[in-house]
């Protein structure tokens, strides 16, 4: 009897971005990545300092690679680099999952022609991995920051603006009607960022001066509040930005969140808690409660556990069994500051192709990856149909 093969493809990010980043396993640090040295890996792996290295995506093809052999399963790993993304090759495999470049990297690293692609290769693939529908939904700030709200989850208060509706109206009167709903809602300053933004990139505060200093350098007509001398910049910024993207998140500032205020990046394999990783504008750490740096009073500790792993509930499940249901992978970031809320916490934002952080923590993520993936690729392989629906 002849084993099964299990075609598993992994779509690859570009070499250069991932040489930029501290994501990096290298071979002799890692035994199972040791058939990494083979010549026929040379153009998956990177050099950093004289080392021999692969990034978390080709890591975890290696690892499932490097599994025992099965005489009931043979893994055959697809590895698909930006330039060779289809639709007939993502239909070649049983599975095809997406772990870092996803739409977002694509739309910041690739032309429109590429990005177009590979939409259409994930709208119209019954088997990529995580189903499209949730890949938009999460890739979408304001789709999720509404949803987590109508479940009653704290997220910082927050007005989006879609380019169907800037387009639609006069600039001026848009951005007065705006000013009119920040001085209604009491938010002293705001920030934006757009959907599909990545990292700080074209994000932007606004934040109100002292009323004389406004008064004095005042766009236009006299200014009743403060945050009426930010017309004009948040004009101009809308009129660059829009454009660009699908949409603009507004939120109120919070002081102190973009600098000093912790933030706490938890992660989720298979919607079971695996770690936690604290930044500011200073620090990377993990916390004392997980053999880290960062002191967290246990009650705020026990907080963020209980909350994180209730936005982990919350979030759509897949038509799965068991824990497969959830995502294999999620970050929940959490911030700091937020009055009204427990301890200030709110979330700030969900990812489902995270950075891993896998230089300043020691769980072992792209191992636990990779063994989920194998389930969830037996399950696309016998699924009676594809693609995998989402309940939200």
């Amino acid at each position: 009897m002849s084993a099964l093969e299990l075609k598993i493809g992994i779509v690859l990010n570009y070499k250069k971005a991932e040489m930029k980043k501290d994501e990096l396993y290298c071979v002799k640090e890692h035994p199972w990545l040791k058939i990494a040295n083979e010549k026929s890996y040379n153009s998956l792996t990177i050099t950093k300092k004289n080392k021999r290295c692969v990034p978390a995506d080709v890591a975890i093809g290696v690892f499932l690679e490097n599994l025992p052999k099965n005489e009931e399963i043979k893994i055959t790993v697809d590895y698909i680099t930006p330039d060779e993304i289809s639709l007939e090759r993502f239909r070649k495999n049983d599975i095809v999952f997406v772990i870092i470049y996803d739409l977002l990297e694509c739309f910041h690293l690739s032309k429109g022609k590429q990005f177009e692609t590979y939409k259409h290769a994930l709208k119209n693939a019954d088997n990529v991995y995580p189903p499209y529908v949730y890949q938009k939904f999460i890739n979408n700030k304001c789709a999720y920051y509404k949803y987590l709200a109508e479940k009653k989850i704290p997220v910082a208060p927050t007005h989006c603006i879609s380019k169907k509706k800037w387009l639609k109206r006069d600039s001026d009167a848009y951005v007065d009607k705006l000013i009119n709903k920040i001085k209604s809602n009491k938010w002293t300053a705001v920030i934006a960022k757009p959907v599909y933004g990545q990292e700080s990139k074209d994000f932007a505060k606004f934040v109100t001066k002292p009323k004389e200093e406004c008064e004095d350098n005042c766009d236009s007509g006299g200014c009743g509040d403060a945050i009426d001398c930010q017309k004009g910049r948040i004009k101009k910024y809308l009129s660059k930005n829009i454009p660009k993207y699908k949409s603009i998140v507004i939120q109120e500032y919070i002081p102190g969140f973009d600098k000093s205020n912790p933030e706490f990046r938890t992660y989720f394999i298979d919607g079971i808690y695996a770690y936690t990783v604290v930044t500011t504008d200073r620090i990377v750490d993990t916390p004392v409660q997980e053999g880290g740096n960062f002191k967290v009073p246990s009650d705020q500790w026990n907080y963020i556990m209980r909350f994180s792993k209730k936005v982990m509930e919350t979030l759509p499940k897949f038509n799965l069994p068991g824990n497969l249901k959830s995502p294999i992978l999620t970050r929940i970031d959490i911030g700091s500051g937020l009055e009204g809320v427990p301890y200030t916490f709110f979330v700030n934002e969900v990812e489902f192709v995270p950075s891993l952080y896998i230089e300043d923590q020691d769980f072992p993520v792209v191992e636990e990856i990779a063994k989920s993936l194998l389930h969830v690729a037996m399950e696309y392989r016998f699924a009676k149909s594809l693609p995998i629906k989402v309940k939200f």
